[in-house]
This record gives structure tokens, sequence and C-alpha cells, in this order.
């Protein structure tokens, strides 16, 4: 089949159609239901700036995203990769975003079910119990209700025990896979060198997408804005195409005759401010620490000008959501002065699985997987990690198109 329609405009469905066009499909539509493309990589811009809601960026020239994109003239500018975490105890750590706590015992336990509770229960106490007060700070639910997976959106999917022995957790890490999954060191204390680097498109992500939209339409896709397709037109109408859908999966349960999962919304306040930073640019860090509101302030350039984001758990503002700045900021180098509010908004954020939603998402995958066999390309619904989306979207779409992966990455 060379017929592909793709269902969602964010950059999994941009990257699906770049794909596709790779693999001989011929004819190409992408379906957006909102005004552009880019989903939550499009950014609000207000006087000319970019409003960044969540620390996006793309990999070094070896990322496979970024070099899809740069074989359609799209261009990244490289950069050096700054970030640090602070915990309790004023636990400041460079160069590692996940939180540290003071514990020398590395002793683990394998998982018992596949809650993020379960998850946390691998943990010798000392690690175990300030994880879970973040995770209740930051969720405010029930732990054995969401999936173990929500610990890398949260970043606690690895944990570095401060105090215990460096040579004995480097090689737990080499020889166990459950502490390499769990434990970590951060890359200055053992020379690891993999995320060194890291790149942001030049222009910004509105100049992105619009590069994108400008090479998609070079290379005959037809894009299809303000247009939401129901999923049980798309469903009915499969026969002879590949049907990608990469937007929100929601709408599929009823379309399929599966139970709708129970799900974990969760709002976030995020605050963006002009700003003046003497240290590393772009720069960010995450608060572990169940204190205050904000969980993490992300640092960076657009339109000339240093713009500082803060997420927050709650509303917040005034004194003290200035005051978690620059508590977060403290022990790292660089001088901080906040200038105006530039942009505020409180929105859902989706990012978080529930055990429920993993299990219903397997059953609705079988369900299409039954009825229209590979001719349906999930988007990846459950990875947090756009590297991984693309992979598993890939490998999908390959399979759908009868391209091998040999011809694929040629």
């Amino acid at each position: 089949m060379s017929r592909v329609k793709i269902v969602g405009g964010g950059l999994t469905g941009i990257l699906a159609a770049f794909q596709a066009h790779a693999m001989g499909a011929t004819d190409i539509e992408l379906h957006e239901r909102f005004d552009n493309l880019g989903g939550v990589a499009l950014p609000d811009v207000r006087n000319g700036l970019e409003m960044r809601e969540g620390c996006i960026y793309f990999g070094p020239s070896t990322d496979p995203i970024r070099a899809l994109l740069e074989t359609h003239g799209l261009e990244f500018q490289d950069f050096d990769n700054r970030f640090g975490s602070l915990s309790p105890g004023e636990v400041y750590i460079e160069d590692f975003g996940g939180p540290g706590f003071a514990c020398a015992d590395i002793t683990l336990t394998a998982p018992v079910g596949p809650s993020l509770a379960d998850r946390l229960d691998c943990y010798p106490a000392a690690l175990r119990d300030p994880l879970v007060r973040y995770a209740h700070w930051h969720l405010g639910c029930d732990l054995s209700t969401v999936h173990e997976s929500a610990a890398t959106p949260l970043a606690i999917n690895r944990s570095y025990p401060v105090g215990a022995d460096l040579e004995t957790l480097a090689e737990a890490k080499k020889t166990d896979p459950l502490a390499n999954e769990l434990l970590a060191i951060p890359r200055h204390l053992w020379g690891h060198t993999n995320n060194l680097q890291a790149s942001l498109p030049v222009g910004g992500f509105p100049a992105l997408l619009r590069g994108c939209r400008k090479a998609l339409e070079a290379i005959g896709v037809a894009i299809h804005e303000r247009d939401l397709v129901s999923p049980r037109q798309a469903l009915a109408e499969h026969a002879g195409e590949v049907l990608v859908w990469a937007a929100n999966p929601t709408p599929l349960f009823k379309a399929a005759g599966v139970p709708v999962p129970r799900l974990l919304p969760k709002s976030f306040a995020t605050y963006t401010f002009e700003a003046r930073w003497t240290g590393a640019l772009p720069f960010y860090v995450q608060n572990f620490t169940a204190e205050g509101s904000c969980f993490r302030v992300y640092i960076y350039e657009s339109g000339g000008k240093t713009l500082l984001t803060a997420e927050c758990v709650a509303e917040d503002g005034g004194d003290e959501l200035s005051w978690d700045i620059h508590r977060l900021l403290k022990g790292f180098e660089g001088d901080l002065t906040l200038g105006d509010l530039l942009a505020a908004s409180i929105k859902p954020r989706w990012i978080y699985h529930t055990v429920d939603a993993i299990q219903r998402l397997a059953q609705l995958r079988a369900t299409l997987s039954d009825r229209l066999g590979p001719a349906f390309v999930p988007g990846a619904w459950e990875p947090y990690a756009k590297g991984e989306k693309f992979v598993e979207m890939d490998a999908a779409l390959s399979a759908a198109l009868g391209v091998s992966k040999a011809k694929a990455a040629a």
C-alpha cells in the first residue's frame, strides 16, 4: 500500500509523514484538528518571543529525528547540555536532572507489580521515602493507580544514592539491569559524555514547524488543518490505505468497542518571565524537595532575550514563586534577576498513564490489529520521550508499508 492517512499534526505525525515518503508512499494526507501543525511542540508566541512550556530539545547530529529533519532542509544549532537538580537538604547536583538522596545502601528488590508504587518499593527506605513524598506532591493521587512509566515524565526514573561508593555503584550499573534502570551517577562523576551536546532548531520552534510544513508540501503531502477526523469514519474508510493515528487515542476506544480507561488528568501552572541570567544557556533545574510549588525552571533565549519558565504543581505568584525560583538556582553558577511576567497559563497534561490506561491501550491495540492488521499504525501513545516514540512509530510504519529496516534506513 502506498496511500497513507495520518491523523494528528504534532511532531509524531509530522515525522510519520516524512518517514512514509522515505519508505516510498506516494499519496500521503496529514490531518490536524487545530489551525497549525506542531501540537505540544508549538509554543505560544507573544511579541516575537516563545512562551515555551516544558523543556523540549533535540540531540546532537547523531539524533535520528534531527537527521531526518535535516534531510528536508531544517537547521539546528548545537549547545552544551547543562542542567541540574535540587533535593532535600539543599543537595544541588550538576549534570543530573534526577533526584539525589542521602543513602549509602544500593540494595534493590524486584518490582512486584506495574504501578509507580511498586517501582518505588524497589528502593531502600532512604531512597523510597523521599521519592514517594515527591510523587505525592507532584501528582496528588494514590501511586498504586499510576503506571510505573510515569517515573520518566516525573524525572525519577533513576535516583542517585548520595553517599554510596561510586565504584560499587558503577559496577552494579554495568552488571545488574535493575540497578542500571533505577540508580544513577551524575555524568561528571564517572566520565559519561552521551548527553553533553544537544540542539535546538535555528530560529526557534515556530520556525522549525513552518519549515516542516513547507518541506512536507514540497514532497507532495496534502495537509488538512482545522480538520477533525471522526474515529468511526477513519476506521471505516481504511481500505487500501495505511492509517496512522498520531493524535490522542481516547476517541478510538468507543469506536473500537473498548472500555475507556480511567485517566490521570493533572493540570500545571506555567509562568514565563523576562530575565537576566549570567550562567549557561539554555539551562534547567528540577526540584525534588517536595516544597514550594515550582518543580522545574527552564532558562532559554528567544528573540534576542533571555526568558525563564517556571512550571508549578499549583497556581503560584508573587514573592513565593520568586523565592522558589531563586532557591532552585542558588546552587548553580550564575546570577539571576527576574523581570516582567510575560505569560501565565494553567493547562492539563496527559503525560502520566494510569495502570488501567496502559492495560486498556494494549487492549485497544490488539482490537485494532485484529480488525485492520498492520494497516493501522498507532502513534506510539505510551512512551514519553520523543526518541522512543519515533522508534516505535517507525517500526510500525515500516511493517505497514512492507519496507525492510535496511531499505528504510537507506
